[in-house]
């Protein structure tokens, strides 16, 4: 007979594995309404969110801008992310989550916490290292940067490279045929790559939609699945 502690282990490692977490995310969005009923993947997403801000309000100098945020349902997949990107993309800020090749566990562990990514990478450790409500009004205050890094891609670019190449990463793992946490149907139903959604404010700027949208083609990623709230249509009554 297998002990019960072994079965218990198994279907805990299952659990984190396939599991999709309920996203809380500190900033939210109001999306426009629409009458289309096509329905969004309920795992494997990367959600683009845009919000809306008012800089210098009341002033002669206020101006609407829009603050990009990006979320994924999978830790792993955010962990693999920030993991590539430290040691491939941003390796200036690696000393900050490693000490001596070994991950700072408080870093760690708080991003992995984080239903949502809207820092610029320099500021991401000391982000991580404040309280709760710091992290949150910071956050609101954020965004992660659209402008290109030397003329080469913007941060929101790397991110959403390393957050599709994250998701990969984990898939390839958990469907090798030696891993025998997940049976081979339901491996055979999980997704084989993220699907991107973008839910835009329906006061956010066209410019900074625009530039969203132009980032995305530049570097490939031409599919994606507008997110809207529904609206019934209205039946006309016969005379």
């Amino acid at each position: 007979m297998t002990p019960m502690s072994d079965v218990m282990v198994l279907l805990l490692t299952f659990f984190m594995l396939s599991a999709n977490f309920v996203k809380n995310e500190v900033v939210k969005v109001v999306t426009p309404s629409s009458q289309t009923e096509s329905k969004v993947p309920k795992s494997a997403t990367l959600d683009i969110m845009i919000k809306p801000d008012t800089l210098n309000k009341g002033t002669a100098q206020e101006k609407i801008i829009g603050r990009v945020f990006l979320a994924t349902d999978k830790v792993v997949t955010m962990e693999n992310a920030l993991d590539t990107l430290l040691t491939k993309d941003f390796t200036k800020y690696k000393k900050d989550f490693y000490n001596n090749n070994v991950k700072v566990e408080k870093l760690w562990t708080t991003f992995k916490a984080e239903t949502q990514i809207g820092v610029p990478m320099k500021d991401l450790a000391a982000f991580l290292g404040k309280t709760h409500e710091e992290m949150v009004k910071d956050l609101k205050a954020g965004g992660v940067p659209l402008d290109s890094i030397d003329g080469g891609m913007s941060e929101f670019q790397f991110w959403v490279k390393a957050l599709k190449a994250g998701y990969k990463k984990w898939y390839k793992d958990v469907t090798d045929e030696k891993n025998e946490t997940l049976s081979a149907s339901e491996k055979a139903e999980l997704p084989t790559k993220l699907d991107i959604c973008i839910k835009a404010d329906k006061e956010t700027p066209y410019s900074t939609f625009k530039l969203v949208i132009n980032e995305l083609q530049d570097i490939m990623e031409s599919r994606y699945k507008l997110l809207t709230q529904y609206k019934k249509p209205v039946e006309e009554k016969g005379e």
